[in-house]
């Protein structure tokens, strides 16, 4: 999925973009090789010459562009990639972009939608988007969706008052219309499971997916009433037999150390019972899993995960497996992280007007997500050393590589593994395991990159010129 070569990407994702003009396709897949090419810099600075610099901003102030005809060229890529893989995980999550620029006065008055909260100096563009996972390779497969708004005004009214508007008014409506949009561009979803943190945790959301036969899993949040067994969800979990046991690692985070965690695993037929003002059915049947953290009494806040699923649970190896789904969630907080400030510097950009941002922020997150990709390179490692890096790196690109990290070494005569070349762009990029996770992060995975293929180019203009002379 990773292709090292910005251009090769920028037609695979864009080319087929129907943008009333083939002229304008054009432009947006050299705006995107330019963009992908010096990742994290200004539209200015990634465009090589003053013709092409006037280029892309007369292709970013151009209204008859829609951002989301832009994206819905990605979309459809990443569409083909989920059709051929037996499952996939479809993530969603919301984000914010910040901006304190004249963009402003074209984001709401508001940047929270909290009475209570006071109206800062900037405004939030806040982004809901759909990231697919292959659930067995655990591999980031592509953009599915993308919504942007933004807080015109402090909602007001009594609880009741807001609990009875048209779901389709709430923002909380967000979950259903991403799912809504993927199902009416695939053929089938039979697929993909839905994967959404705890703000999805709203009856009439859960109520669509069962009635549509969509599969999900969802983190719980409300203490819910039961229709079967009797009780609240939070009252039952003590009574609930743990069927198995786990370790996780858990990060420090603020004033929370760093500690393995062993979690006791349950599982359990349950019917939620419908809300009074909800609309929907009058109970709802699901599976729910329980992750608790046990042997820990030194530990003020202690992990506990309440998960809904439609998967069927057979076995502690069915909840396990369901669980890990759930926590692969986390690679979309990884996907807004790279785009925004980590890779590709998305609230960096100063354009004028709303839309204007858009069509620009529209290209960096796919460039985001390629990013991703590159980090997924060696995700299985025991399968990354038995394949060459051809798969993914030019020759020149990876004999480049070896003269410049492996120094005084021989060349090899086959070519070395995707385990070693995703490695040796980390070191080429200043990484160095002082963690022992072997994990890398973007930032000096996409260092290293980009010195890679300066040297490239490098050696590319001295063969030219060897040829001239």
């Amino acid at each position: 999925m990773f292709n090292e070569n910005p251009e090769a990407w920028a037609n695979f994702i864009f080319s087929k973009a129907k943008l009333g003009d083939p002229r304008r396709t054009k432009r947006v897949v050299q705006v995107a090789t330019d963009l992908a090419a010096s990742v994290g810099r200004s539209v200015a600075v990634a465009s090589e010459n003053p013709a092409e610099i006037e280029g892309a901003y007369r292709f970013a102030r151009n209204d008859m562009i829609s951002p989301e005809d832009i994206a819905l060229a990605g979309f459809l890529q990443t569409d083909q990639l989920v059709e051929q893989r037996p499952l996939v995980l479809s993530i969603q999550d919301t984000t914010g972009l910040s901006y304190k620029h004249s963009v402003c006065k074209e984001l709401g008055a508001v940047n929270s939608a909290s009475e209570q909260s006071k109206n800062p100096v900037g405004r939030t563009l806040y982004v809901h988007s759909t990231l697919m996972l292959d659930a067995n390779s655990e591999q980031v497969l592509g953009l599915a969706y993308q919504d942007y708004f933004y807080r015109e005004k402090k909602v007001q009214g009594k609880s009741h008052q807001l609990q009875c508007r048209a779901r389709e008014e709430k923002e909380s409506f967000k979950w259903q219309k991403a799912q809504e949009t993927l199902s009416a561009r695939i053929n089938s979803t039979s697929n993909i499971i839905d994967v959404c943190d705890r703000e999805a945790d709203i009856y009439e959301y859960l109520d669509h997916q069962i009635s549509t036969n969509n599969r999900f899993l969802v983190r719980a949040s409300e203490n819910r009433l039961l229709h079967q067994p009797k009780g609240k969800v939070r009252d039952i979990i003590s009574s609930l037999d743990i069927r198995g046991y786990y370790c996780i690692d858990i990060k420090q985070k603020g004033g929370r150390k760093q500690r393995t965690a062993k979690i006791g695993l349950s599982y359990e037929k349950i019917e939620l019972k419908k809300p009074q003002r909800a609309i929907g059915q009058k109970a709802l049947p699901l599976n729910m899993i329980v992750c608790q953290e046990v042997d820990a009494s030194d530990i003020k806040e202690k992990l506990c995960w309440i998960l809904y699923t439609t998967e069927e649970i057979n076995s502690v190896e069915d909840a396990r497996k369901i669980v890990r789904y759930y926590e692969l969630r986390w690679r979309i907080e990884e996907f807004h992280k790279v785009w925004k400030t980590d890779g590709t510097n998305v609230e960096a950009l100063r354009m004028q007007k709303r839309e204007n941002l858009k069509r620009i922020a529209v290209i960096k997150a796919f460039i985001a997500v390629r990013l991703l990709q590159l980090q997924d390179l060696s995700q299985n490692n025991d399968q990354a050393k038995e394949i060459a890096c051809t798969c993914s790196f030019s020759e020149l690109s990876w004999r480049v590589l070896w003269a410049r990290v492996e120094k005084k070494k021989k060349q090899p005569e086959q070519p070395p593994s995707l385990y070693w070349a995703y490695y040796a762009i980390a070191r080429l990029g200043g990484w160095y395991d002082s963690k022992r996770t072997g994990r890398v992060g973007i930032k000096a995975l996409w260092d290293g990159w980009l010195k890679l293929i300066n040297l490239v180019e490098a050696v590319e203009i001295a063969k030219e010129l060897e040829i001239g002379g």
